[in-house]
């Protein structure tokens, strides 16, 4: 969780457990009874702690997990609410490269000057990057908007990364999509449509006729 926190409080009237850092990371277990789930709150939290945590918030009641995942679910409404428009790079990285990307989204947004909010998965390394224009003028927020992008894909390249983590190509990843994979595999997408579409009605003039 970085960079909607804020957004969510103020969109929510409703204050996160915590404050104290600029970064959180939200752990859900799984179990069969309460007695194992608590189990594994030891481990884990001195995991986190040898990694750098300031500290550890185990929600295990209702009344203590309700504010964090409202807080989470509200992520995207917040950020939304506080700009004027937006774009999202959505991008996956290897997980224990999500940080290395993260740390490169907050020194991008001090390079070109224009405000990026992210948040994510780190389970699976899939990110949610939203670029906000704000106040910026229509020829301004193309220019940065396109510069951010392909930073930031060039980047997940970098990382052995990928373009999308979970969302479709569409028309504007289309490019960055050519310059993430090989020909071969390409070719073998087109060869996969060819198949099921023959005539080229399903989706037209995306991706597989690149």
């Amino acid at each position: 969780m970085a960079g909607g926190g804020r957004f969510a409080e103020e969109f929510l009237g409703r204050k996160f457990p915590d404050n104290q850092a600029d970064v959180y990371l939200l752990l859900k277990f799984d179990g069969n009874t309460m007695e194992e789930i608590a189990s594994y709150y030891d481990d884990t939290a001195q995991i986190c702690l040898d990694q750098g945590a300031i500290d550890i918030l185990i929600a295990d009641t209702e009344e203590r997990s309700l504010p964090v995942w409202k807080t989470r679910g509200a992520f995207l409404e917040a950020i939304k609410a506080s700009t004027s428009m937006m774009d999202e790079v959505d991008v996956v990285v290897p997980r224990n490269r999500v940080n290395d990307f993260v740390e490169f989204v907050h020194q991008l947004r001090q390079d070109i000057g224009i405000r990026i909010k992210s948040f994510g998965h780190a389970g699976d390394g899939n990110l949610h990057v939203y670029i906000l224009r704000d106040d910026l003028s229509d020829e301004k927020w193309r220019e940065l908007m396109r510069l951010a992008m392909k930073r930031m894909y060039a980047k997940a390249r970098e990382l052995q990364g990928q373009v999308s983590g979970e969302h479709g190509i569409g028309l504007v990843k289309r490019p960055y999509l050519k310059e993430s994979l090989p020909e071969a595999s390409l070719v073998l997408m087109r060869g996969i449509k060819q198949v099921f579409d023959p005539n080229n009605i399903l989706n037209p003039h995306k991706v597989c006729q690149m």
